[in-house]
């Protein structure tokens, strides 16, 4: 009888630890999830929303994010010189039309954090050079891309947008991005676009090197 009662017992304790065992092994984390779990790589453009250069290297970009839309963070910040007495609380080189064309980009970022969308948005903007900073162009291209305009012209034309801009600006000069356009990818400059020409690029300047140099960081 107690035989028959240990070897219950043992018999029993082993089948518990089956069960622990193979309750390790189905949660065994896949190669996906540990991918999915993996920071995004942040990508920052240091731009001015009037500047040819910047016209540019965001259209370079577009193709770039459609590429590595899921493992990486994309992000424009505006150069300028901050200046307390300025319409905007800094200076913009291309006037203020420019700074109010930053604060749109800020905004629509602000209020749509779909970076697909964002990128939509900049490529309608760059379909009329001339018009960028207006708010009929900006309302139009936003409603291009499926964006009601109101939100963002609220942010636009309150305190949170100078915060953002003049906030934006501060990255930009903590970064020493001083040229129009810069990139930095995963904290790291990465390439310059300036006067037509590309330059500090080590690894290539067209959208596969950049997708390239993105997939590398987060595999790293």
């Amino acid at each position: 009888m107690e035989t028959h009662v240990c070897r219950s017992i043992l018999l029993l304790l082993i089948f518990i630890y089956f069960l622990y065992i193979l309750g390790k092994l189905l949660n065994v984390p896949t190669k996906e999830q540990n991918d999915h779990e993996r920071e995004k790589i942040p990508v920052e453009l240091f731009v001015m929303s009037r500047c040819p250069d910047a016209v540019a290297c965001e259209e370079v970009m577009a193709d770039v994010v459609k590429e590595v839309n899921d493992i990486s963070t994309f992000k424009t910040n505006y150069i300028a010189t901050l200046n307390s007495s300025a319409t905007y609380g800094a200076t913009c080189k291309h006037g203020d039309l420019e700074c109010n064309g930053n604060i749109q980009e800020l905004c629509f970022q602000e209020v749509n954090s779909n970076q697909l969308t964002f990128f939509n948005y900049l490529m309608c903007i760059h379909r009329s050079f001339d018009r960028i900073g207006s708010h009929e162009w900006a309302k139009q291209c936003s409603e291009e891309v499926g964006q009601d305009y109101d939100p963002i012209d609220k942010c636009v034309n309150s305190d949170t947008g100078l915060n953002l801009f003049i906030k934006s600006v501060q990255k930009s000069k903590a970064n020493q991005a001083n040229v129009s356009c810069t990139i930095f990818i995963d904290g790291h400059k990465r390439c310059i676009r300036d006067g037509g020409d590309w330059y500090d690029c080590p690894d290539g300047n067209s959208d596969k090197d950049f997708v390239k140099s993105i997939k590398n960081a987060y595999k790293k």
